[in-house]
């Protein structure tokens, strides 16, 4: 623990000075600024001998250095105008030193540690000179001590009732100490936050001038009090080893006029001190006394810290008040006999009942829907499940979230949160609206884009059948476009069809292999004649899972023939087909990852690439990644596109945790 810096007293009217010399200071001292002989006194009373720096152009100065002792005057420095009287006359008299108003900071520094190491010194040898006495004999023996008086602790805890209000409190200790103890003088130091200093809060009978001083949890007293958490008393001060601390402490009992000094010790440490005098009869203490006293201590420090801790507890729970106010959403507390504990503003106005309605009744007063879910979350000891309805009166539609109170496997009670959805509910059917509105638009701009262009080649032929009906050739080209066109028409019905109504899904158990291949192969055969070209690997190892085998096969497809559109045109096209797993148990999963070295996505489209109807080709209705997505997310899986323009990999993700099969494996 690092040594505290030396205060310098410092007497003087003009804030600025005593700025600059705290500057020049730094850390080598505390400067305390005084503005008067008076306050003076009591500060070197309460500090004891230090270095004195004296304004000259104080009015008082002239009467400070005529009232000094010589050995004082040896440590004082004095500031001022060096053409001035009383600059002259002190750089005559025997003062440590005089320095200019405008002399650098380095040689105010300078004089100040010199200064104080001269001070310091003087001290040193007055106490190596004090004769050193043996320690004397205990004059109040352990074995004459009476059994402890309990009756203290009857009168000073009535002041508990006055935990809401420091001073009363206080106040109200100060009485009890001084009744019970018949003491002529009593006083109080407490610190009451973290940030404030320790302070005489309350007293009887205090000198002139005690609750002027502030002591830093820094200040030497301070620290030897939290340190050695005894009482310290005047007629024992011989027993303390260090003749600094003795004189420490002696300071202390003569700026407070006390006899005895008991320390309020705390679970956070010091919390402040009680400063007694003697008794109204003049009668010196006894031993029992310091065993009252020390009692007393206690049960002080036991009060003032709880008082602390009401005080925090009230200002938490008035934040907390005002935080659950404040909230735009309904609030509802209910206790484990299902009484409603808390009932905030906003509840009120959702459910249409006041606080002063249910608060401390049955849950019941709140409505039905709130009654059951509050009584099942607390019988059940877990979360319900969020509860959604809408009230026939107010046309309000509301969500209710449940949750637990309580630590571990105990239940207290349940919190209900309330959130008014109607604006969202309306907003998400206005959207639905909008959807649907949309989807039909889109279908009938793609209907009518696809469904065209065969009825146009059909429409022709058929208008040129009359004249061309001999021609053999004609017939055998009109069977085979009419055909070929009608047949098209069908597979857009049927395309759309599956979209609107998906099969029902039928599991069985595959070997990824196989999904793979027979993909590869439904790819070639929807794509031109020849012009599908792709590399398949499959890991080697790989199990069977339970898959409905259509679904994945055709949405597989779809991502296949998407990659080979992709890369027409291209020099040295490129389309692979990798199987593999991923992972470990539980969360290995099976992946099917499509690469092509094609343009890439466009960015407008990246964001709708899985939306119905969404196509960059001249012909097709942009069903068939859709088609894919809705078939692995049936099978609990997920896809990812990464795309460049060096490229595109669309990556199908299954989880196989629940569809693996152990009993066979297949490398295929």
């Amino acid at each position: 623990m690092t040594t505290p810096a030396p205060v310098c007293l410092l007497l003087t009217r003009a804030p600025n000075l005593a700025d600059r010399l705290a500057r020049a200071a730094g850390g080598l001292a505390n400067i305390l600024a005084v503005a008067d002989r008076s306050e003076l006194t009591r500060a070197e009373q309460r500090i004891g001998p230090t270095v004195l720096v004296l304004d000259l152009r104080h009015p008082e100065t002239e009467a400070v250095l005529a009232a000094a002792l010589p050995e004082s005057r040896g440590c004082m420095i004095a500031i001022g105008l060096p053409d001035s009287e009383a600059f002259l006359t002190c750089r005559d008299a025997d003062i440590f030193a005089a320095e200019p108003l405008d002399a650098p900071a380095a040689q105010l520094r300078r004089t100040l540690r010199h200064a104080i190491l001269l001070r310091q010194a003087r001290e040193d040898l007055a106490l190596e000179r004090q004769p050193r006495a043996g320690r004397p004999p205990d004059p109040y023996p352990a074995a004459a001590e009476p059994a402890l008086n309990l009756a203290p602790l009857h009168e000073l805890w009535r002041a508990s009732r006055h935990f809401r209000d420091h001073q009363k409190l206080l106040e109200q200790l100060v009485e009890g100490i001084a009744v019970v103890g018949r003491f002529a003088r009593v006083g109080v130091v407490v610190r009451l936050d973290e940030d404030s200093s320790y302070r005489l809060r309350a007293g009887i009978r205090c000198p002139d001038g005690a609750d002027a001083p502030a002591f830093d949890p820094a200040d030497p007293l301070v620290r030897w009090l939290d340190r050695h958490a005894h009482l310290v008393c005047r007629a024992n001060l011989d027993h303390v080893a260090d003749l600094r601390d003795q004189q420490m402490l002696r300071r202390a009992l003569d700026s407070a006029g006390a006899e005895v000094i008991v320390p309020l010790i705390g679970k956070r440490g010091l919390l402040g001190w009680i400063a007694v005098g003697h008794r109204v009869t003049g009668i010196p203490f006894a031993s029992h006394d310091f065993s009252d006293l020390a009692v007393i201590g206690e049960q002080v420090a036991t009060l003032l810290e709880n008082a602390l801790l009401v005080e925090e507890l009230a200002v938490q729970k008035t934040l907390a008040e005002n935080l659950l106010e404040a909230l735009p959403v309904g609030i509802l507390a209910v206790a484990g006999d299902g009484t409603v504990r808390w009932f905030n503003r906003e509840a009120e106005h959702l459910l249409g009942v006041t606080a002063a309605e249910t608060v401390n009744r049955p849950v019941e007063q709140s409505g039905s829907r709130i009654a059951d879910l509050a009584l099942r979350t607390i019988r059940n000891g877990a979360d319900a499940a969020p509860a959604i309805w809408t009230d026939p009166a107010s046309r309000r539609t509301l969500r209710a979230v449940a949750q637990r109170i309580g630590a571990n496997d105990a239940c207290w009670g349940a919190m209900l949160l309330l959130t008014d959805i109607t604006h969202e509910r309306l907003l998400r059917e206005k959207q639905e609206e909008l959807e649907r509105h949309a989807f039909w638009n889109d279908l009938a701009a793609a209907m009518s884009h696809e469904v065209r262009n065969p009825l146009v080649a059909i429409s022709t032929f058929a208008q040129l059948l009359p004249d061309r009906y001999t021609d053999p050739e004609f017939r055998q080209q009109f069977f085979s476009i009419v055909t070929g066109e009608v047949g098209r028409l069908n597979a857009i019905i049927t395309q759309i069809n599956t979209f609107a109504h998906p099969p029902q899904l039928v599991f069985r158990k595959i070997a990824p292999g196989e999904i793979a291949t027979r993909a590869c192969a439904l790819a070639t055969q929807r794509a031109a004649p020849g012009t599908f070209e792709g590399i398949r690997e499959v890991e080697a190892g790989l199990p069977l899972i339970d898959a409905d085998a259509e679904a994945l096969i055709d949405g597989l497809a779809h991502v296949l023939i998407n990659a080979h559109e992709a890369v027409g045109g291209r020099a040295s096209p490129r389309i692979s087909l990798q199987v593999r797993c991923n992972g470990a148990d539980p969360t290995r999963t099976l992946i099917f990852a499509v690469s092509d070295n094609g343009p890439g996505v466009a960015a407008e489209v990246r964001d709708k690439l899985f939306s119905p109807f969404c196509t960059t080709k001249p012909r097709g209705l942009g069903l068939g990644l859709p088609l894919a997505r809705r078939a692995v997310v049936d099978h609990g899986g997920w896809v990812d596109v990464d795309t460049n323009e060096n490229g595109t990999t669309v990556t199908i993700t299954l989880p196989l945790e629940g569809r693996i099969s152990h009993a066979e494996t297949a490398d295929r």
